[in-house]
C-alpha cells in the first residue's frame, strides 16, 4: 500500500511544482518589472532635478551679470557726481564771498 501511495504521489507533486513553478516565475518577473520602472521613474526625476540645478546655475550667472553691469554703472554715476562736486567746489572757492545783504535776510515768526 505504501508503494501506491507513492506511485500516487509522483505526478501529484510534479504537476505542482510544474504549475507552482510557472507561478513563481511569473511573480518574480511581475516584480523584476515594477522595480524596472521605478528605477526608470528615479532616473527621470534625477535628471528633471539636474536640469532644474541646471536652470539655476544658468540664473545665477545672469544675476551675477546684471549685478556686475549696475555696479559698474553706480560706479561711473559716482565718479562723475565726484567730479561735478570738485567743479562746483572750485567755482565757489574762486569766486569772492559777498556778505549778506540786512534787507535780503528775512525773518521768520515776526510781524
Amino acid at each position: 500500500m505504501e508503494i501506491a501511495i507513492i506511485a500516487l504521489m509522483i505526478p501529484i507533486t510534479a504537476i505542482t511544482l510544474g504549475i507552482g513553478g510557472d507561478i513563481v516565475k511569473r511573480i518574480i518577473k511581475s516584480q523584476e518589472r515594477r522595480l524596472e520602472m521605478r528605477l526608470q521613474a528615479q532616473q527621470g526625476q534625477t535628471e528633471d532635478v539636474s536640469r532644474q540645478i541646471q536652470a539655476l546655475r544658468a540664473e545665477i550667472a545672469a544675476l551675477r551679470d546684471t549685478s556686475t553691469q549696475f555696479d559698474m554703472s553706480l560706479e561711473h554715476s559716482v565718479e562723475r557726481l565726484e567730479e561735478r562736486v570738485g567743479r562746483v567746489e572750485t567755482k565757489v572757492a574762486a569766486a569772492p564771498v559777498a556778505a549778506p545783504q540786512p534787507e535780503a535776510v528775512q525773518r521768520v515768526g515776526l510781524r
